[in-house]
């Protein structure tokens, strides 16, 4: 396995929508709050930084009417990024910001952030804003290292969950986890934009996480060119178990590594539409609630291709149903039963 930050996990595919990336990287939330009339917070500076201090990670802004109040910070990736105190559902990028304040459509917050990037519109009173903030850099470079001083070796856990030697092994997944020193396997989440990890989840006995720090992306196996068949899981243990159940060697997997948010689903469209032309794309999500509310999520991103949702035979994950046989299974069943 590659080394954390030595090269890329994935070679970057597909289209990247290169306006809203913009948006999120260029455009002031600080100054689109401020416009809005949130106000900085003053007595929060020792928590959350001082409003003129140098390099300060982030601020803390509250309406005088409605009283929300959100810690605006710069994401590892260049994104202004908050969430609201009051309502943990309230969160994201400017683009979020806008939408769940106006209910507005993505063509409409286009439209109003274009106006935020030209040069010469009128600019808010300095004290109503804070130009700039530090790109947070430490909680990356700490992330980066745990993954790097993990292993490249055999999991007891992954032992223990009925993953057959052959399947930790195989050239498509091996290179796409490590076990750390207290046993937790761990699945690496890349940058699509760049390849580069920036974090992982990590499974164990009773436990299962996600890398303090860290930014949700997807996990990926290893893609190749000629993959017909892309599935959709909602933990990497699902898509280890996937691919023993129904081993095919031009499948690709995907985890998602639990719920989603806005930005992680426009990510993980646009890897369903960098597989080659006429794959099949499988959802493959629990068969519980959550599981159908993620397949309708996928459902909403795959662009109009069709989506074949494959339910566990038992609930309520393809692990469980992995550990639930009790008698080996042959390739012929496995191919017929995918």
């Amino acid at each position: 396995m590659e080394a954390a930050g030595e090269a890329p996990f994935y070679t970057p595919a597909g289209s990247h929508d290169d306006e809203l990336e913009q948006f999120k990287r260029e455009v002031n939330l600080t100054e689109i709050a401020g416009s809005y009339g949130y106000r900085h917070v003053d007595r929060d500076r020792s928590a959350l930084g001082n409003w003129r201090g140098s390099g300060a990670g982030s601020v803390s802004m509250r309406h005088p009417v409605t009283r929300d109040r959100i810690v605006i910070r710069r994401d590892f990736d260049g994104h202004w990024i908050y969430p609201s105190v009051r309502d943990d559902r309230d969160n994201g990028t400017v683009v979020d910001f806008l939408q769940r304040r106006h209910a507005q459509n993505l063509s409409a917050v286009r439209q109003e952030l274009r106006a935020w990037l030209n040069d010469e519109r009128t600019r808010l009173p300095g004290q109503l804003f804070r130009p700039d903030l530090s790109i947070r850099s430490g909680d990356q470079q700490a992330v980066g290292a745990a993954y790097a001083n993990a292993q490249a070796m055999r999991s007891r856990y992954l032992e223990g969950r009925h993953i057959d030697r052959t399947i930790e092994n195989d050239p498509r997944l091996a290179s796409r986890y490590r076990v750390d020193g207290r046993g937790n396997v761990l699945f690496p989440h890349a940058d699509p934009a760049t390849g580069l990890l920036v974090g992982f989840e990590i499974k164990n006995s009773s436990f299962t996480g996600f890398a303090t720090g860290g930014r949700k992306t997807f996990w990926m196996s290893e893609i190749r060119p000629d993959d017909d068949c892309f599935v959709l899981v909602e933990s990497s243990i699902d898509a280890l178990s996937y691919h023993q159940l129904f081993t095919h060697p031009r499948s690709r997997y995907l985890s998602t590594g639990g719920a989603v948010g806005r930005d992680q689903l426009e990510l993980i469209g646009r890897a369903m539409a960098a597989m080659p032309a006429g794959a099949e794309i499988v959802s493959a999500t629990d068969d519980d609630a959550g599981g159908m509310k993620l397949h309708q999520q996928l459902v909403g991103v795959a662009g109009g291709g069709a989506l074949r949702r494959h339910v566990p035979p038992v609930p309520k994950d393809w692990n469980d149903y992995l550990r639930s046989l009790n008698r080996p299974r042959s390739p012929t069943e496995r191919r017929f039963e995918r």
